[in-house]
């Protein structure tokens, strides 16, 4: 029950945090048997509840940190969810490590009855575009099902979760899901030598997992990625004829963008260390002067004349704008200020706080606007009317503020023409030095 009451609770306000979540090979998870999901972990509670969003109508289950189950209706709440603790040595030390034992049971009959669950491999969440070594305790967990199931049909499914920044608002998310691997096929060497067999299970996992997600090899070229994916993805999409709006295209091409400069780092580190030096020195000064790249872009349209037609486009939104954004003020303002107070340095935690307390928001105050106008008026109808009509202007103000924040840039950089000049020559400097190692641009 509370599971279903929270799933829709979510479905709203999870698809106005990101702007797009998608997945692939779905159909690998929406099966009658048993599946154990090895999963990388980038985004805490965000990765296994969005990913239940877009495997829905399956049911799934997930491990999570067992610290986070003190006593209370907390942990009640945590477990009523479908959430299994599972302690680390850093968490609970070797007390903590024998509660597992009871955790490893509680899988078991899960998976008995045909469940799913979601194992984060690496042991921890961490923002990184690489995945970690994995964890021993998963093979462990699997052969463990596997020996009390005795069910040939157990499969571990991989799946690379790929944000474009996991705590950015509006930002993507994209579930690569890879082909399921039958736990019996390992089993026979697992019998003769466990730890041997455990080994062979993480070595055929690990490349598995690592070709679902965007690898950068070196930490320090994290950044360096993100900026040529500003730079150049977009093109990059419409030059091999891809839909952007598809996050599989997508991927691709940040995986290609990726592979590049993991190449580039052995052939050709001069040249990268260039770049990444000059573009973070170029979209900090963009970000200084109110701008972004996509204004300084040949192919940006910024005249006069269509500036105003955008500007005549916000005045017939604006009406439809103050009602929505007056609607919603407390989810979108109360929202921001509560989790900026509650998540410093944690960003690993943004997204799923930031969801959390605006889920919780948009109800309260879905809920007072309901009783207000009722309270006043003859007929039920009204607050039902009330609440459909914040709901549409409350999504149309959600969009419309990203046009309007996009109009007033182009009339900045129309303003600022030889600010603008200069970064575009700053702009092409960047372009020559990314052709030196990366080919495949047209």
């Amino acid at each position: 029950m509370i599971w279903h009451f929270i799933r829709y609770l979510v479905t709203i306000v999870l698809p106005a945090f990101y702007k797009r979540i998608q997945g692939k090979n779905i159909k690998h998870v929406q099966v009658k048997g048993p599946v154990i999901i090895a999963m990388n972990h980038p985004n805490a509670f965000t990765d296994p509840i969005a990913f239940t969003y877009v495997t829905y109508p399956v049911r799934l289950k997930y491990l999570a940190r067992g610290d986070a189950f003190k006593p209370g209706i907390g942990s009640y709440f945590l477990e009523r969810l479908g959430i299994v603790p599972i302690f680390r040595i850093q968490d609970g030390g070797k007390e903590g490590l024998k509660k597992n034992d009871q955790s490893y049971i509680r899988v078991n009959k899960l998976l008995k009855r045909n469940h799913k669950i979601i194992v984060f491999a690496e042991g921890l969440c961490i923002q990184e575009r690489r995945l970690r070594p994995l964890k021993k305790g998963v093979a462990r967990m699997v052969f463990g099902a596997y020996e009390y199931l005795s069910n040939d049909e157990l499969t571990v499914v991989p799946v690379g979760v790929n944000y474009s920044q996991p705590d950015k608002f509006r930002s993507t998310l994209f579930y690569n899901v890879g082909e399921p691997m039958k736990v019996k096929d390992f089993y026979e060497e697992y019998k003769v030598n466990p730890a041997k067999g455990n080994n062979a299970f993480l070595q055929a996992l690990e490349p598995k997992m690592k070709e679902l997600i965007t690898h950068i090899n070196n930490k320090e070229y994290d950044k360096t990625v993100i900026y040529i994916e500003d730079l150049l993805k977009r093109d990059l999409l419409k030059q091999k004829g891809l839909n952007p709006k598809k996050l599989e295209n997508d991927y691709e091409v940040t995986k290609e963008i990726t592979a590049a400069v993991n190449e580039a780092e052995i052939l050709h580190k001069n040249e990268l260390d260039e770049f990444t030096q000059k573009a973070k020195a170029y979209f900090s000064d963009l970000r200084k002067n109110k701008l972004r790249d996509w204004l300084i872009k040949p192919s940006t349209n910024l005249s006069m004349a269509h500036v105003l037609g955008r500007f005549f486009l916000i005045l017939l939104g604006l009406p439809f704008y103050i009602v929505g954004y007056g609607g919603n003020f407390i989810p979108y303002y109360f929202s921001e200020k509560i989790v900026k107070k509650g998540i410093r340095a944690n960003k690993e935690f943004y997204s799923s706080f930031a969801i959390g307390v605006g889920m919780l928001l948009v109800w309260i105050n879905l809920a007072l606007f309901f009783f207000v106008v009722y309270h006043f008026s003859a007929t039920v109808l009204w607050p039902i009317l009330t609440i459909f009509a914040l709901v549409l202007c409350g999504w149309f103000t959600l969009h419309f503020h990203f046009f309007v924040l996009k109009t007033l840039g182009m009339l900045r950089a129309v303003k600022e023409k030889e600010k603008v000049k200069q970064f575009k020559e700053r702009r092409a400097e960047l372009l020559s030095l990314v052709n030196k190692f990366l080919p495949f641009q047209g």
